[in-house]
């Protein structure tokens, strides 16, 4: 028991000595007794002096000398050094991986001796001091997790972290931590209950849209009950958000409405792709307005080119064949390389409309 309390404080393997104090290592040791009364049944003090000496003459401690003396018997030393019990050379030592194998699978490593590089090791020994206390421990964001346990709090959200994880048996859920929906700007209608849900990509549409609402008026003769800002890309982030304010997902219908070129087409198509499970489809009456007040068209700006997946533009296609004219003006607009903003349905054009 003393061994375990040592090295969830100090780790099971560590690079070089700690210092180990006295009076907070038997607090440590009671805490782990769950009373001090069950401590002192196990011996109290005088066993964990015991327990101490032998772990000294075994050279896992070792008493710093100019520390002064116990007040209790016997009198021992109030200070030791607990000895390093990694070496540094390449590869890891064998004792050390079976001291780590209580609570991680090393099968991968034991496989591939070129993947036990100092680095890894390094992390493998804080990933087992923090499953020692694991079940005490709270949930919290992966990002918080990663920064606690690798002083990089992306670290656990990139393919290197990931994999780590896979090759150790591991799971956010066993570092009881969780990846957070992102957050996003929303406005809901009060008093209502969410039907509809409209997602604008862009944000002056998102504000002239959420003045109509405050009004009590239809945005292109959609009635919408929660509006979000889908801030371009980041909505295939965020998106289940929803679940966050208390919305299920998958018993509202979800619309659309972003600019009509090639990169509002492929933002749709990912967000439909990530998320085929949820009803969600294009805000058609919002598009056949922009086709309407953005007849012409408008050019891309010469300095960002754009691109869009073929599968996610196919499947704007086949969304778009149930409204025919505003199919043909979006092929249109992609073969003469020309594109219509959102912003050209300002908050006068629909409140014009709203009100006809």
């Amino acid at each position: 028991m003393l061994l375990q309390v040592l090295e969830q404080r100090f780790g099971a393997v560590r690079r070089s000595r700690r210092k180990v104090e006295l009076t907070s290592l038997e607090k440590d040791l009671i805490r782990s007794f769950g009373a001090p009364v069950d401590y002192e049944r196990a011996g109290g003090f005088q066993s964990m002096a015991s327990c101490l000496e032998e772990l000294a003459a075994e050279g896992c401690l070792t008493p710093v000398k100019s520390s002064s003396k116990s007040f209790k018997s016997p009198f021992i030393h109030t200070r030791y050094w607990l000895a390093e019990s990694l070496p540094l050379q390449a590869g890891w030592d064998h004792s050390a991986m079976l001291s780590l194998r209580k609570k991680l699978d090393l099968d991968y490593f034991e496989k591939h001796p070129e993947g036990q590089t100092p680095e890894t090791w390094s992390r493998l020994e804080r990933l087992y001091t923090f499953m020692l206390l694991a079940e005490s421990r709270e949930y919290i964001t992966r990002e918080e997790r990663s920064l606690e346990l690798f002083g990089q709090e992306k670290w656990l959200s990139e393919p290197e972290g990931r994999q780590l994880l896979t090759r150790l048996g591991l799971s956010l859920d066993s570092l009881k931590a969780v990846n957070a929906h992102e957050p996003f700007i929303y406005y809901i209608r009060h008093s209502q209950t969410v039907r509809n849900i409209l997602i604008a990509e862009n944000k002056s549409f998102f504000h002239s849209s959420k003045r109509l609402i405050c009004s009590g008026l239809s945005i292109c003769g959609l009635s919408v009950d929660l509006l979000i800002y889908g801030e371009g890309w980041k909505i295939d982030r965020s998106l289940l958000f929803l679940e966050e304010i208390e919305i299920d997902p998958g018993q509202v219908s979800l619309y659309y409405a972003g600019d009509m070129d090639k990169a509002g087409w492929n933002i749709y198509g990912k967000l439909k792709f990530s998320y085929p499970e949820l009803n969600l489809q294009l805000a058609a009456p919002i598009y056949e307005q922009m086709m309407y007040y953005g007849e012409f068209g408008y050019p891309y700006d010469n300095d960002k080119e754009q691109l869009c997946n073929p599968a996610h533009l196919e499947l704007v296609r086949q969304e778009l064949s149930a409204y025919p004219e505003l199919l043909r003006y979006a092929e249109w607009l992609l073969a003469v390389n020309l594109r219509v903003p959102q912003e050209v349905l300002n908050y006068e054009v629909m409140a014009r409309l709203a009100q006809e």
